[in-house]
Parts: C-alpha cells; sequence; structure tokens
C-alpha cells in the first residue's frame, strides 16, 4: 500500500512538472526573452519545492544536479558529444543530397541566433532531463528501484516525446535510442549534467541548420524529405551510445551499484 501511494504521489508531481514544461510555453510569445526567463526558472523553483517539501528530498541536487567536482567538465564533454553527433547525421544528409549549400547568411542574422540558441537550447535540455531522467533517477534512488531505471526513463522519454512531437514510429524509435544513452550517463555519473551537454549540443547544431523558423546560418536549397533520412538519422544517433558507454564503463562513481545501497543522496560523482 505504502509503495502504491509512493508512486501515486511520484506520479502526480511528474505530471504537474511535465504539465508546467509543455504547456505553458504556449501562453505567451516566442520572442519575450522576459517571459521565457520566468518560465525557465519557474520550472526549478517548482521542481525545488516539489522535491523539498512534497517528496522530502534535497531539493534540485537530488534529481541529478548537484555540483559535485566534475560537473563542467561532463557538461562540456556532453555538449561536445551531442554537437559532434548532429554535425556527424547533417554531413551525411549533404553526402547524400538531402540538401544543397549555397553560402552562410550575414553577420547580423548569425550573432543573435547563435546567443538565443546558446541560451533557449541550455535551458529547454536541462528542463527536459530534469524531468525525465533527473526525476525518476530520484524516484529509483529512493525506492530502491535502480534495475528499472534505464528502462524507466527510456520509455519515459519515448512517449514524451510523442506527447509533444506527435505519435510516430519513426520518432518514437529515434527517441528510444536516444534516450538510452542520455539515461546510461545518468547511471555512470549520478548527475544529468553530460545528458544536459549531449542534449544541449544536438539541439545547437539543430538550430544552426534549421534556426528557429527554418532558416538556419547556412542557405540551403533543393531540401529533399525521404525515409532514408530518417533511417540514417536513426543509425547514427545509435553511435552515441558505444561512445558513452566507452568513455564511461570504467566509472566508478556514484553509478547505479552504490545506489543499491541506502545512500540516495549523493554529494559527488564521477
Amino acid at each position: 500500500m505504502k509503495s502504491k501511494v509512493s508512486l501515486l504521489l511520484w506520479g502526480s508531481g511528474f505530471v504537474l512538472l511535465n504539465l508546467y514544461a509543455s504547456l505553458l510555453p504556449k501562453l505567451f510569445p516566442q520572442n519575450n526573452l522576459l517571459l521565457w526567463f520566468a518560465y525557465w526558472a519557474g520550472f526549478f523553483i517548482l521542481a525545488f519545492v516539489l522535491g523539498r517539501y512534497v517528496l522530502r528530498l534535497q531539493g534540485l541536487q537530488s534529481f541529478g544536479m548537484n555540483l559535485h567536482r566534475h560537473w563542467v567538465r561532463n557538461l562540456a564533454v556532453g555538449f561536445i558529444l551531442g554537437f559532434g553527433i548532429w554535425a556527424l547525421k547533417n554531413l551525411v544528409f549533404y553526402a547524400m543530397g538531402k540538401f544543397e549549400l549555397t553560402g552562410m547568411m550575414e553577420a547580423g542574422y548569425i550573432y543573435p541566433l547563435l546567443a538565443q540558441a546558446l541560451l533557449g537550447m541550455f535551458f529547454a535540455a536541462a528542463i527536459n532531463d530534469l524531468l525525465i531522467r533527473g526525476y525518476w533517477f530520484a524516484f529509483c534512488r529512493k525506492e530502491h528501484q535502480m534495475k528499472w531505471y534505464l528502462l524507466l526513463a527510456t520509455v519515459l522519454y519515448a512517449l514524451d516525446d510523442s506527447w509533444n512531437e506527435g505519435f510516430d514510429v519513426m520518432n518514437l524509435a529515434f527517441s528510444a535510442v536516444l534516450g538510452i544513452s542520455l539515461a546510461y550517463t545518468v547511471l555512470k555519473t549520478g548527475s544529468i549534467w553530460m545528458a544536459i551537454g549531449i542534449h544541449w549540443g544536438g539541439n545547437m547544431m539543430y538550430r544552426l541548420i534549421a534556426g528557429f523558423d527554418g532558416q538556419g546560418i547556412w542557405k540551403l536549397e533543393h531540401v529533399t524529405e525521404g525515409v532514408q533520412y530518417e533511417y540514417v538519422s536513426l543509425l547514427v544517433t545509435a553511435l552515441l551510445f558505444p561512445v558513452v558507454y566507452l568513455l564511461l564503463k570504467d566509472k566508478q562513481g556514484e553509478g547505479a551499484q552504490k545506489y543499491m545501497k541506502d545512500k540516495p543522496f549523493p554529494q559527488q560523482t564521477a
């Protein structure tokens, strides 16, 4: 009975955070930076209050945002990995003839886009990773269910992405392939910083190509679509998992094994 009440409580908190993250941005103009800052800050305040006073945790650090010794390094490594995988994907698309590159936009267009993308994509990544991977990491630690973490985080990420982007088999497969890599970094490092970095870097590369309204920093012409590009996207994204596996396989920090013990809230990770 106690476990059912706990799951209901955690599930209700997840729904609350999800509704805030997904629905609130639809209520205000996309170009109002002040409202976006209020929205970002509001999410983390809500998560802190939920964690500290409802779920009886230590706050945001319990959701994997603990500022441990190597958090900046993990964030930077993640950014490089995410940016690199998405860059490779677009290089393959270019080689396949998906688009023609005809030049670059003017500096007056590029610099504001870069600033907007760096800021906006960081907070978008941080919110998503706390909501999916950090939140359920805290749940699995507290309930001693770490053996289910990878599956739970991957499935929820794929379903959450369908909630935002619409149900599609290829999109589900893509989200699952990406999601298991992101969840694995959390499992091995005990924090969400590397996952945020991967998310941030990948989204940054995407914005360089597509911008926020279809126009990135490069001028693309004769852009074609086709299912073959979806398969390539899936295949290249799948390369991320062996990379993070090799990178983190020897980590002995606060990974899944230590969380199986009665020590749910670490102060430092690998």
